[in-house]
């Protein structure tokens, strides 16, 4: 499919309500709602008017979005996203809307084919690699391990069914994460502690592959979000380099985490 320059740039009318999410400076803002003005621009060209009206509207749901975020009410927060998406419509031409939904529709047929693209890469590429390294570490484990990692990767899956089944698309509040969190790390902790030569050993073994995964992965992004510079797809999906740990210990301590629990079956 045709890189989409222009409909890459940003998730049409979401856009704009990223300047409402997380604690920034003034100026930032300011710089934020320019781009996002710019970047609808570039897709349905705006009128001198229509950015004024979208600048304030962008104002207002900041000041909004802030208070309800204070307030931890999420569902104010989702009504004002849906009420900005409707905003921004009245302010546009009938064309203009039409405009936007099909790039709308285009860029999500986009990021579709991308997730589908890094899906089979990782299933043909890492997935194989990573299976004969867990099965290679199972050795070392002893049957009470074994049975430990069992229970919890259980546990985590039937959590994220719950959440799945509930609505909720497997989203976790932010108590519910903490306590996941707590939960693993003191079931995992131990097992870490006991085999942390092994599991060094296969970090070491991995890295140079893992540099290369990085590296095509990147690659396949980059074909199917070319100019996003890493702001496109959906909300839940921004490409982000990562969210920085509080401390490497704790990076390391994951990345454990996450080989202990893999589940190829």
């Amino acid at each position: 499919m045709k890189k989409l320059r222009n409909t890459a740039l940003l998730i049409v009318l979401g856009a704009s309500l990223a300047i409402a999410q997380g604690p920034r400076e003034h100026h930032q803002h300011g710089d934020m709602m320019k781009k996002h003005i710019e970047r609808l621009d570039s897709i349905v060209d705006l009128s001198d008017e229509q950015e004024s009206q979208i600048q304030s509207l962008q104002e207002a749901l900041k000041i909004k979005m802030k208070d309800a975020r204070m307030n931890k009410d999420r569902e104010a927060m989702k009504s004002l996203r849906k009420q900005h998406k409707a905003d921004i419509e009245a302010i546009l031409t009938d064309e203009q809307v039409e405009i936007l939904k099909k790039s709308r529709e285009a860029h999500r047929a986009e990021i579709k084919e991308m997730h589908e693209a890094l899906k089979k890469y990782k299933n043909e590429q890492i997935k194989p690699t990573l299976k004969t390294k867990r099965a290679e570490f199972e050795i070392n484990l002893t049957e009470d391990e074994k049975a430990t990692i069992a229970a919890l990767r259980t546990e985590v899956k039937t959590m994220r069914r719950a959440h799945k089944e509930s609505g909720s698309k497997g989203k976790l509040s932010q108590d519910e994460r903490k306590a996941k969190k707590e939960k693993i790390a003191t079931t995992l902790d131990p097992i870490i502690l006991a085999h942390k030569a092994e599991l060094e050993t296969i970090e070491e073994d991995l890295a140079p592959l893992q540099a290369t995964w990085e590296a095509d992965l990147n690659e396949i992004k980059a074909e199917h979000t070319d100019g996003c510079e890493g702001k496109c797809g959906h909300r839940n999906m921004k490409h982000r380099k990562g969210r920085k740990a509080a401390k490497n210990a704790d990076k390391t301590s994951f990345k454990y985490y996450r080989f202990l629990l893999m589940n190829f079956e």
